[in-house]
């Protein structure tokens, strides 16, 4: 589990494990210096999924393991962009179920945030 601070306060964490079910919070195409992480869709959306790949591989899980992910995105438009990048982080089915939500107003403008919950049991 890796928590996000404020001054020295956690006010979230990037994951929480309850038994075998890892909830992942939303990640974002942001660096760790709060920096925007690139220009286009396709480059936010790689940026975003490896990081919370990154997230759930230190929790012992894989892409293949997630269940369910939630995606915001700031333009409906950029669907199609949007899924040819999501696509290269999994092997084929089954694919997580998923809600893809138009959103109005993102973090720092960025164009996509995700967020998901694995399952990491036998």
């Amino acid at each position: 589990m890796t928590e996000q601070l404020i001054g020295s306060e956690p006010f979230y964490s990037t994951t929480r494990r309850a038994g075998d079910t890892l909830y992942l919070s939303g990640f974002g195409p942001v660096d760790g210096d709060l920096n925007v992480v690139g220009v286009d869709i396709i480059e936010q959306t790689r940026f975003t999924m490896a990081a919370m790949c990154r997230a759930l591989e230190a929790d012992g899980g894989k892409p293949g393991q997630l269940v369910r992910v939630n995606v915001f995105l700031l333009n409906m438009e950029d669907r199609d962009g949007f899924n040819e990048a999501y696509m290269e982080f999994f092997e084929g089915p089954p694919m997580p179920t998923r809600r893809l939500i138009g959103a109005g107003d993102l973090y720092k403008g960025i164009l996509v945030e995700i967020d998901g919950v694995a399952w990491l049991g036998e």
